[in-house]
């Protein structure tokens, strides 16, 4: 009690100044201190919760898609093991019989050629007998003779093929990697299983199915976003291989190498990340999920700091601003005292509103000293927060609708190629071979149109879409009508942004023609008209467009419509302004013996 007693009346011989610093020290910057630390490791504890369970959400959707990917192969797979042609034309490559090798192999190239064709992310495809004799199709080279993927030379020595001999189950490589000078640098690995004859079961296997799977398509299937400077996820084998990595640099190297523990898949997969990412102390956080019973792990490595290190600056500018408090109070003057309280008392009254929660605070305050100056930084400082919020909020509603979207897109175009698919097989199996080649092109259409439709691909990518799509219309308009293209060879490799050309075809199939002529034609011209730009015509001989709509077209002011609610040619017009600028260019010219659309775009 003496020393409280003390205390007081020693505070009450001070002046009003040094009693504002002490009160000030005592009610608000030490308070403000205390909070700040419990704040801090509130913080730091919920945002680690939060984040870890975001992670493992992650991680499941992230597994679950690959298992999806590789049940996409296991079904494909299952199709030739169940299906008997594939062993009636094995035999007689297995048995070199002279009189039927040839047929059977061409047979068996044709088959695995319709399965590249609707499965692109398939670089190739073979069939080995047992005594190593290769049969391929290989989607890089386009070829069933020449090959990128297998070395049929080599293929019965292949330690894939041996254990794919041996063992009834798929059995999956590690992934390589290939540059070559004409077809250029690849990723990729193998998938294998055996083939059975079913009526001589007891015989053994007479051969291997081997798929080559690009590593990209695999690694588009988990990455999600996932991969930031703080934040990266990756598939290992059992034996801890890399399969699949963001930065290819990584890929194919093995995260138990110089790791004592070989059992531990999170601690060696946190010594690999620090030792050939970090290079320096990090506090890294590491989760794992196990995909086919142990076949493949995801795993996912998480710097901490980074992810706390916001944290940390609030923290900063909160004690900066307590500070900055304490140092103005010491320079208020006793002649200000009254004042001095007065101001004070409003701003930790202002603040304190702010602590609980009420952001509608505003500090109004006469004059243009110290005080009225922190009263209108705390009030710019509430607007920004309220705006950060906002803008906080906002981007968490995008980012929840996006990953709606991007789940629906991943669920229904599944099942549309997998009917189409199932329709093919129907189709070829019923020899409609005309039917199959439709189906086969609708499909390349519908996944090239779906897949990243704001992508930037090649003209000449653009264009085998383009031929797919005019093929499907000519069987539909029973051929009343022809398309001829008139390509510049050396435009071929430009940058192009998708399905900027199609929609033109289709107004003029659609709206063009008068009829079932007999006559009817368009002409795609594309050439460079200079060093930097391209020039794109589409012309036909139909019956024209109205001049009204011709001058509409023309004067189309794409900025007062949205993208996503205009169709056909004023779509064209409108990504032509967004990508591309006032280097961008597009143009109608329409009379009653034709029309012909123009759009010029920079070269690149």
């Amino acid at each position: 009690m003496k020393i409280l007693h003390r205390a007081v009346k020693w505070f009450g011989s001070q002046g009003i100044a040094k009693k504002i610093l002490i009160v000030l020290l005592v009610v608000s910057i030490i308070p403000i201190l205390c909070i700040q630390f419990i704040s801090f490791k509130i913080s730091t504890s919920t945002i680690k919760a939060q984040t870890g369970e975001l992670i493992l959400a992650n991680l499941e959707q992230s597994a679950n898609s690959v298992e999806s990917f590789l049940e996409t192969y296991d079904k494909l797979i299952m199709n030739i093991y169940t299906d008997s042609d594939y062993v009636t034309y094995l035999k007689p490559i297995n048995t070199w019989d002279s009189g039927e090798f040839y047929a059977a192999k061409h047979e068996l190239v044709n088959r695995l050629q319709n399965i590249s064709y609707v499965n692109p992310d398939i670089l190739g495809i073979a069939i080995v007998g047992v005594y190593g004799d290769t049969v391929f199709y290989d989607s890089v080279t386009s070829s069933g003779n020449e090959n990128f993927c297998f070395e049929d030379d080599k293929m019965r020595y292949s330690p894939l093929f041996q254990e794919s001999m041996e063992k009834k189950h798929t059995i999956y490589s590690k992934t390589y990697h290939k540059m070559d000078s004409e077809y250029g640098e690849k990723y990729y690995l193998y998938i294998a299983h055996q083939l059975t004859d079913f009526n001589s079961y007891g015989e053994g296997p007479i051969g291997s199915i081997m798929i080559c799977v690009d590593e990209t398509a695999f690694g588009e299937v988990y990455a999600q976003g996932n991969h930031t400077e703080s934040n990266v996820t990756f598939v290992v084998n059992r034996d801890g291989d890399i399969i699949s990595y963001p930065d290819k640099t990584y890929v194919g190297t093995n995260i138990f190498e110089d790791v004592k523990d070989k059992e531990n898949i999170g601690q060696a997969a946190k010594e690999y990340i620090q030792k050939m990412k970090y290079k320096s102390k990090k506090k890294l956080e590491v989760n794992y999920k196990s995909i086919r019973d142990g076949e493949f792990y995801i795993i996912n490595v998480q710097d901490l700091n980074y992810t706390l290190s916001n944290v940390w600056y609030i923290s900063v500018l909160i004690i900066l601003i307590g500070l900055l408090v304490g140092i103005l109070c010491m320079l208020i003057t006793i002649s200000f005292s009254e004042m001095t309280d007065k101001s004070l008392k409003k701003i930790l009254h202002g603040m304190n509103k702010v602590y609980k929660g009420n952001l509608d605070v505003r500090i109004e305050m006469e004059g243009n000293d110290e005080f009225a100056q922190i009263s209108d930084h705390f009030n710019d400082m509430i607007q920004k927060i309220k705006k950060s919020n906002a803008m906080e909020k906002e981007a968490i509603v995008r980012e929840k609708n996006a990953e709606i979207k991007s789940l629906e897109a991943q669920i229904n175009p599944h099942f549309l190629y997998n009917t189409l698919d199932t329709i093919n097989w129907m189709a070829i199996a019923h020899e409609e071979f005309t039917i199959s080649r439709m189906l086969t092109s609708l499909a390349v259409i519908l996944r090239y149109s779906v897949h990243k439709s704001n992508e930037i691909v090649k003209l000449s990518s653009e264009l085998e879409y383009l031929k797919k799509y005019v093929y499907l219309q000519q069987q539909r308009f029973d051929y009343s009508f022809q398309c001829i293209l008139h390509v510049e060879e050396e435009v071929l490799d430009c940058k192009i942004h998708k399905l900027l050309i199609q929609p033109l075809i289709e107004n003029t199939i659609v709206h063009g023609f008068p009829g079932n002529t007999g006559f009817d034609e368009i002409n795609l011209r594309i050439h460079r008209i200079d060093d930097t730009n391209i020039e794109i015509v589409v012309e036909d001989n139909g019956k024209g467009m109205d001049p009204e709509l011709v001058e509409f077209f023309n004067q189309f002011d794409y900025s007062k419509e949205r993208i996503e609610s205009s169709i056909g040619v004023r779509n064209v017009i409108t990504r032509v302004k967004l990508y591309y600028g006032e280097a961008g260019h597009f143009h109608v010219v329409s009379s009653e013996n034709g029309t012909a659309v123009t759009i010029t775009i920079p070269y690149e």
